[in-house]
């Protein structure tokens, strides 16, 4: 029975997305360092999520810092180019002053060109990682499904 499970699990591709990793055998750390706080971050959109409260699909869109692992959480009836620039002026340099790294997905609200204009206006590095890369998107991720455990 349990090697059915392993199974079916190693083939169904939402299975290997959402599943808990925690029987994976301990292994070296890719750990991403950063020199200081609230420096580098990582952002992720999550969505659409029905919250019990309402009928309606939202969106969420989470930061984390990569040193602290800091979360930053805002929920949105929709996400835009706009509202992902002013959740990252608002949430994350008029709070935090120091960023000098945002990681993101292939996202295109994430990516857009207002996006790349506040990043070029505070000097800040806008880089884009890997799909499903676990060494790079491995704290959003767990805060990802914390959160969905959450609504």
């Amino acid at each position: 029975m349990e090697s059915d499970y392993f199974r079916y699990v190693e083939k169904c591709y939402h299975c290997q997305i959402h599943e808990y990793f925690l029987w994976i055998p301990p292994n070296e750390l890719n750990v991403m360092g950063s020199p200081s706080l609230f420096v580098a971050w990582r952002m992720d959109m999550i969505g659409p999520i029905n919250f019990a409260a309402s009928n309606k699909p939202h969106f969420i869109l989470v930061a984390i810092d990569y040193f602290t692992k800091w979360v930053e959480v805002s929920a949105y009836k929709a996400i835009t180019k706009k509202v992902v620039a002013d959740f990252v002026c608002n949430n994350i340099v008029c709070r935090f002053e120091k960023l000098e790294l945002i990681i993101v997905d292939n996202a295109t609200n994430l990516n857009s060109d207002l996006m790349r204009e506040i990043c070029e206006k505070f000097r800040i590095v806008h880089l884009n990682s890997t799909a499903y890369m676990l060494q790079m998107n491995g704290a959003v991720e767990i805060a990802t499904k914390n959160i969905k455990r959450i609504f």
